[in-house]
């Protein structure tokens, strides 16, 4: 005879429901991202439908990649006068600086777009990974570059020097 989920005990009932509910979050975050497997100097990782180089922080003197840039320092709240970066400087917008999420503080990198470059240093995280950039570059870096009317480019990356 069979016994239905209302008359089981109330420990059988949680047990089914907590695998329901892993089944269902389990599987619909495998299906969220389309993890590549890791490669040696970095990974690829799939983010609203751009492949982006996630270079890791062993990556060394001349290493290449592209980047999905974008500026920062143009009023957010995060980024007002006497704010701070993740190295403990004080945020200057005007300065050649950018975010990244995993190379080291103090790296520089030569940015080029569009025929345009210049070199930055890194002192600050970020971008957010959901944004699907993985380089922020202040202001000034993208009057530089060119990115100030458009917002967000592809930079060719080249590493300069790690801290």
């Amino acid at each position: 005879m069979a016994i239905g989920l209302a008359s089981a005990p109330i420990e059988a009932k949680a047990d089914v429901v907590s695998q329901l509910l892993d089944s269902i979050f389990v599987s619909s975050a495998d299906q969220a991202y389309d993890y590549a497997p890791a490669e040696r100097h970095g990974r690829h990782r799939r983010a609203r439908s751009h492949w982006n180089y996630q270079p890791e922080a062993s990556d060394g003197h001349g290493h290449s990649f592209t980047a999905l840039a974008s500026w920062y320092g143009g009023g957010s709240r995060a980024y007002e006068p006497n704010s701070h970066t993740a190295s403990g400087e004080r945020f200057n917008k005007w300065g050649l600086t950018a975010a990244h999420r995993t190379l080291p503080l103090g790296t520089r990198l030569l940015l080029t777009h569009g025929g345009r470059s210049c070199v930055v240093r890194i002192n600050d995280r970020g971008p957010a990974a959901w944004t699907g950039r993985s380089l922020d570059v202040s202001k000034g870096a993208a009057a530089q570059l060119g990115l100030i009317q458009s917002g967000t480019g592809r930079v060719n990356v080249t590493v300069l020097a790690s801290r």
